[in-house]
């Protein structure tokens, strides 16, 4: 009997032996698999979590210069706006004071008659 279970159980050892080592070695390097698939994985949140905070930064200072350039473009059109009104301003003024101008010319050509430059310009 020592010699059918020797025969026969040594080998079953063996097996189990193998199949154990191959267990072993394959889940180590599933362990091993494992961390370094989290560890690849903590790198990619860091790195991603770093851009992520410096784009932020960049579209935080982008805002700030948006609204520093929008403050200056409001300035800008509210002063030409107001030299526009300015300038609408004066030109009535220069049309009202023609129309006077125009006005008194027709008087005085209507009183002394018009003048000839043709004649003028012969005489002197």
């Amino acid at each position: 009997m020592i010699d059918w279970a020797t025969h026969n159980l040594i080998p079953l050892g063996q097996f189990l032996t193998a199949v154990g080592t191959v267990v072993g070695v394959v889940g180590g390097l599933w362990i091993k698999n494992k961390r370094d698939y989290n560890s690849m994985q903590k790198y990619i949140i860091d790195t991603v979590r770093k851009e992520n905070q410096e784009t932020n930064l960049e579209i935080k200072q982008v805002k700030q210069e948006y609204q520093e350039f929008q403050k200056l473009h409001e300035a800008a059109v509210r002063k030409l706006n107001e030299q526009i009104g300015l300038k609408e301003e004066e030109n009535q003024r220069l049309r009202a004071r023609i129309r006077l101008l125009k006005a008194e010319n027709d008087a005085y050509h209507a009183k002394y008659g018009g003048i000839d430059y043709e004649g003028f310009l012969e005489k002197h």
